[in-house]
């Protein structure tokens, strides 16, 4: 969005009374008056965004055009703000750069925000006053509160691109209709194996039971594969599987109710407590070292470690997690990621502009080169035949696997979802409550910790009761 800067400008010239010399000096003098005027006036329409910073933790940059010869009355300016981590930020910035060079005509100023929280509250509020960015980049899930606050507009089907992660593209919508482009994958969870051990992946858990089965030595601490029971994001996946998942984009409604969630259920009590193939008590830190250290030859973790991993030498790959049991679906895990928005004040020339950064930013060379400087992947499938990614052993499976990932839901719905599982887990493996009566109790907590109705505390002393009695 324009902001105009309007400013006083005094030139007060001194005369001699010497009048040979005035009359020498005129002409010099009107030269000079006249080029101050020119440099002046060329500041003064220079498109510059004003840069106020309050003390909000925001940063404001202002881009200078590339091309000197660039006719200032004819410049189209528009304004971005973000919330992205470093890295994103100094591509994004490098990106906007090499944009403006090939568009001399646009100029592109931006905002970075050091939290989602104050990026999502200032431009709510700038916009409902009928100001703010023109373009938005922050965390997909953002797009439903903002669209269903009215503040940005749906994406120009120019910009609907057929070939997005399907995880992505259902998280960028609301009541059916796209408010998002997205434009990066972050966080998700894959299979992680040292090479050490073994130099394959299995495709399925059976395999993967029976290699720990092999080499699982409890004496020295050693176990082929360990699995994160504690959390919630571990076993959900799963769901996905057993070909259900735990919320309805569309509706917003919570599914844990469901068939999947048994089967989930009754495959974790056999592989721990029927088959005693893996050991309770190990957490996430736990799980990570002793893969770290050679004691755990598999195990599942986020894409965010594998730079960990790198740094500590370890000679590692990764893969899709495997299939569950009984030829079902690879499990899905939830991804994340960001995007562009628009806001619903952006129109004219500034919105033109807008569409065109996001196109450029879009193109198969802007993502794979920020595959190359960031940790983040690609939104698109289109790029996963390029040369770059299929070189790269770690970097095509990631692709692999965020192509079947499912979009992570609002985070005040995965809340109660994480709680409703977390708190009814322990129960399900002390065999406490049954796996279908625990899906529905699952189901009824998280409602309930949805309306408000009942606190995540209330619940876990009504189950200390529970365990007690039985």
């Amino acid at each position: 969005m324009k902001i105009s800067t309007n400013r006083n400008m005094n030139i007060n010239l001194k005369i001699f009374p010497h009048l040979n010399i005035v009359s020498a000096m005129v002409p010099v003098l009107l030269i000079a008056v006249g080029l101050t005027f020119f440099l002046v006036s060329c500041n003064l329409f220079n498109g510059g965004v004003s840069e106020e910073t309050q003390d909000t933790g925001a940063q404001v940059t202002s881009s200078e055009e590339s091309g000197s010869e660039t006719d200032m009355n004819l410049l189209n300016e528009i304004e971005v703000w973000d919330r992205v981590d470093p890295k994103e930020q100094i591509e994004l910035t490098g990106s906007i750069e090499k944009f403006m060079e090939t568009n001399p005509g646009i100029k592109v100023n931006s905002r970075h925000f050091r939290s989602e929280e104050e990026l999502i509250d200032q431009f709510k509020a700038a916009s409902l006053a009928g100001a703010g960015a023109d373009i938005l980049v922050a965390s997909l899930e953002s797009a439903a509160i903002l669209a269903e606050s009215g503040v940005i507009k749906p994406v120009p089907s120019d910009l609907i691109y057929n070939d997005l992660l399907g995880g992505l593209a259902e998280i960028s919508k609301f009541e059916g209709e796209a408010y998002a482009v997205p434009f990066r994958a972050t966080e998700f969870l894959v299979l992680y194996f040292n090479k050490e051990f073994t130099d394959k992946a299995p495709s399925n858990f059976e395999e993967l039971m029976e290699y720990a089965k092999q080499v699982n030595n409890p004496v020295e601490d050693s176990w082929g594969f360990l699995f994160n029971l504690t959390e919630p994001d571990w076993i959900i996946p799963f769901i996905g599987g057993f070909q259900d998942w735990i919320y309805d984009y569309d509706t917003g409604s919570i599914s844990l109710d469901s068939d999947a969630m048994v089967k989930t259920l009754d495959f974790l009590i056999k592989i721990y407590n029927e088959e005693k193939i893996l050991p309770y008590n190990f957490e996430y830190e736990e799980i990570n070292n002793a893969f770290k250290s050679g004691k755990a030859h598999m195990i599942i973790n986020g894409n965010w470690a594998i730079d960990e991993y790198r740094q500590e030498g370890l000679d590692f790959g990764i893969a899709k997690i495997p299939r569950v049991p009984g030829g079902y679906k690879n499990p899905t895990p939830m991804v994340d990621g960001f995007g562009f928005m628009f806001n619903t004040n952006s129109y004219g020339d500034e919105y033109e502009a807008g569409k065109k950064l996001i196109s450029y930013l879009m193109s198969e060379e802007i993502q794979i080169l920020w595959t190359q400087k960031t940790q983040t992947l690609p939104a698109i499938t289109s790029v996963e035949d390029s040369s770059f990614l299929q070189e790269s052993q770690v970097l095509s499976t990631e692709m692999q696997q965020v192509e079947i990932c499912r979009g992570k839901p609002p985070e005040n719905i995965l809340r109660v979802i994480r709680d409703a599982v977390r708190l009814n887990i322990e129960n399900v493996m002390l065999g406490i409550i049954s796996t279908q009566d625990a899906a529905i109790k699952m189901q009824e907590d998280a409602v309930k910790l949805l309306s408000g109705s009942i606190t995540v505390e209330e619940i876990s002393s009504e189950l200390q009761t529970t365990s007690s009695s039985d």
